[in-house]
Parts: C-alpha cells; sequence; structure tokens
C-alpha cells in the first residue's frame, strides 16, 4: 500500500544523513529534515496506538508545535 508519510521519512532520514555526510554549510536544511522525520516517525506512532481520536490529535497537534518551537531554539543557539 503507498503510504505518504513513509517515504518523507525516508527521504527525510537520507536528506540529513548525506547533509551531516558532506556539506556542513547545509546546517538548516539538515535540522528541517530531521525535525521533519522525528515528527512524522511520532505522529505515525501515535496513528498507530492511540484509539481515541480526540486524544490522538491533541497529541499529533503538541508533537507539531513542540517540533517547530524545538527547532526554531536549535536555529537560535547555530545562528
Amino acid at each position: 500500500m503507498f503510504n505518504l508519510e513513509w517515504i518523507l521519512i525516508r527521504f527525510s532520514s537520507l536528506f540529513t544523513l548525506f547533509g551531516i555526510i558532506f556539506d556542513l554549510e547545509i546546517v538548516f536544511f539538515v535540522i528541517g529534515f530531521l525535525f521533519t522525520h522525528i515528527s512524522l516517525g511520532i505522529c505515525s506512532i501515535l496513528y498507530d496506538y492511540i484509539h481515541i481520536k480526540k486524544l490522538k490529535y491533541l497529541f499529533i497537534f503538541l508533537v507539531k508545535i513542540l517540533s517547530i518551537e524545538i527547532a526554531k531554539n536549535i536555529m537560535e543557539f547555530f545562528f
């Protein structure tokens, strides 16, 4: 079955690995892909294991907000 999240998780981890290995100037993209990979992974776990819809959507909302805030703080630390 075709799943877009599965493809996005794999591509984000692949781009993160290439960014770390080949070019250190693209830290912005590496951090972006890293948090995209983490966020999509946690959301797919929440979709699988939480069956109460309101609670599931609340946790997914919190994961997205927290990943944005953590990425923002890390970018402020580096730049």
